[in-house]
């Protein structure tokens, strides 16, 4: 692409951690052309944590399973983009609502991914298969380098401004040892079968707070209160923290390393700037490899699910708990988040 665009529009509403993930598309956009203004185009769940990115010039929230469902809010958000004038759109979300959009985008030049409606909703086409290219953030590069060279892969990144920093400074004070190694915990997900289960966290919270003489911290979303009653019940010196995204993800940046399922928050902590991340995988697995020093610990174990699944609400096997977290031990874990000696 021989000119610098002024104007570019990024387009992801899909589930947190995928908007996580388009911060690097947000980042590597910056890298090409830095003189251009860039916006953002996410839905509701994610707009706290894209809040402040201090690279997007503007945050455009689509309400698409509230207020903006009907399909003739496409319309009406299509009018109010147009009139900005974007000149490249990159779209990282596959959805039919989203090609809808971009095919109502007068921006001369829009990327999305190949599949249906691609000739009518795009001018540039990448591949979305996992079989391509499995890497999250990679596909999402992959958008831009249908245009421009891209070499450099950005980190993950969002914006905590000095309130939130201080607020968690201020969290931390009044909690005893807070000198000593911090582990952050995760246990959350949308699915079951991404759960590695509440007793594994207690237990590796146990082993954690023995070796290290350290605390750990249980971040829980709103649907995630009834893991609650198992930590406080634990025994152990865990944290139940119930504050908002962006003050959790303040709180994790100060941990010596979190552990989390494949869930949004863990990738949050990733862009925050904690220090080691491990995010552990079982009926969705791939073999991740994310920028040292954080890591995916996958079952290893064969999937009962397409690569590309969500994870189902129980698993197959059992009928409950998924047997394919069962298979990810507490050693697995340990020897990537344990200080040095």
């Amino acid at each position: 692409m021989e000119n610098h665009p002024a104007r570019v529009l990024i387009i992801d509403t899909a589930w947190l951690g995928d908007v996580v993930f388009s911060t690097a598309l947000v980042g590597a956009t910056r890298q090409v052309w830095p003189e251009a203004e860039i916006h953002f185009l996410t839905a509701p769940r994610a707009q706290a944590i894209m809040t402040e990115h201090p690279q997007i010039h503007r945050l455009w929230v689509f309400d698409k399973h509230g207020a903006q469902r009907a399909m003739n809010a496409v319309l009406t958000l299509a009018d109010e983009l147009n009139q900005v004038r974007f000149d490249v759109v990159l779209c990282a979300h596959p959805s039919l609502r989203s090609r809808l959009l971009c095919a109502r985008l007068a921006a001369p030049v829009r990327v999305g991914y190949t599949g249906f409606g691609e000739r009518w909703a795009f001018t540039h086409t990448a591949h979305n298969s996992l079989a391509i290219e499995p890497d999250h953030v990679e596909r999402r590069l992959n958008l831009l380098r249908a245009l421009v060279p891209v070499t450099i892969t950005p980190p993950l990144r969002i914006g905590l401004n000095a309130t939130e920093r201080s607020w968690a400074d201020d969290y931390l004070k009044q909690l005893d040892g807070t000198d000593q190694p911090l582990l952050g915990l995760v246990p959350g997900s949308a699915r079951l079968t991404k759960q590695w289960g509440v007793e594994q966290f207690i237990e590796l919270a146990r082993i954690w707070c023995k070796r290290t003489g350290g605390r750990t911290l249980a971040v829980l979303g709103p649907t995630e209160a009834p893991m609650r009653p198992h930590f406080e019940k634990s025994g152990q010196p865990i944290q139940v923290v119930e504050s908002g995204l962006r003050q959790c993800a303040a709180l994790l940046q100060r941990c010596h390393s979190v552990v989390g399922n494949d869930t949004g928050v863990s990738f949050v902590a990733i862009a925050a700037g904690a220090p080691r991340v491990v995010v552990l995988y079982g009926s969705t697995q791939v073999n991740y490899r994310f920028p040292a020093p954080h890591r995916a610990i996958a079952a290893g174990v064969p999937c009962c699910l397409p690569r590309t699944g969500h994870g189902q609400a129980r698993c197959k096997w059992t009928g409950d708990a998924p047997w394919c977290m069962s298979q990810i031990s507490q050693e697995q874990v340990l020897q990537h988040i344990l200080p040095g000696p």
